[in-house]
């Protein structure tokens, strides 16, 4: 770890810590130290499903980004390969088990893939288990071959693998299907935002200001990881990229 103010480097935040920095009202009349707009909810049974449901969304809003980002660059691009097999990991993370969360399916809250998209869900996470996350099925077909000389005769031996991507008919009714889970996914927190607002209207700004923050440290760019699992107590690293500080005018030679 590392205490940023003890060093003379320049450190540069990522733009993820940056857009969820805690935000906070000032005005030219408040003499009073700045007021935050935002409080963490203590652990609590619906402060738990919130927290499940919000990330479940975050890996399902990753596969529609992807996705999207694919069918963008078009099926004879690089990236759509990488990209294709990215959504699908991001879309099949909520629907396998974990050590942190309740699976998607498994939440009595969430109603469920809708039965005309069945078919899609079960190609999309058979793809993941098969081919994304495993390499078993013939969509990657290794073979060993043989280079031969103008004789017909073996003058060289090479491997090499047959890849099938996902074709565009499928992608783009994966993108329905991931459009939908989110939706049925936005519709399930919504009730529980309700319960929360409704409970937590009545706790007094006093009792607020004490509700323990997370816990956050920052560390060297070189020294992420993510080998340390999530908690109830929310607990996050902020991962710093070092920089030489940047010479100013003042710093150029004379008649530079």
């Amino acid at each position: 770890m590392v205490d940023l103010r003890s060093q003379p480097q320049q450190y540069v935040a990522s733009p993820v810590l940056c857009a969820h920095a805690a935000v906070r009202e000032t005005s030219p009349e408040m003499t009073s130290p700045a007021r935050p707009t935002m409080a963490p909810i203590p652990d609590s049974v619906d402060a738990r499903l919130l927290v499940d449901l919000t990330s479940h969304a975050t890996d399902l809003s990753e596969a529609a980004h992807t996705l999207g980002l694919a069918l963008d660059a078009g099926e004879d691009s690089d990236l759509w390969s990488p990209l294709t097999m990215h959504a699908v990991t991001a879309y099949c993370r909520p629907f396998v088990p974990s050590n942190v969360r309740d699976r998607l399916d498994q939440m009595h809250q969430f109603a469920g893939v809708p039965a005309e998209l069945r078919p899609v869900h079960d190609k999309i996470r058979k793809y993941r288990n098969t081919t994304v996350a495993h390499s078993q099925s013939d969509l990657a077909t290794p073979i060993a071959l043989a280079r031969l000389d103008d004789s017909g005769a073996v003058r060289d031996v090479v491997g090499v693998t047959l890849l099938q991507p996902m074709t565009v008919v499928v992608a783009e009714h994966f993108a329905e299907l991931v459009d939908a889970v989110e939706g049925l996914v936005e519709e399930a927190t919504k009730p529980v935002s309700e319960r929360l607002k409704e409970r937590l209207a009545k706790v007094p700004p006093d009792v607020v200001a004490g509700w323990p923050m997370p816990k956050a440290v920052a560390a060297r760019d070189h020294e992420f990881s993510g080998g340390r699992a999530r908690t109830r107590r929310p607990r996050f690293t902020a991962y710093w990229r070092v920089e030489p500080p940047r010479p100013s005018a003042d710093d150029s030679p004379a008649g530079l």
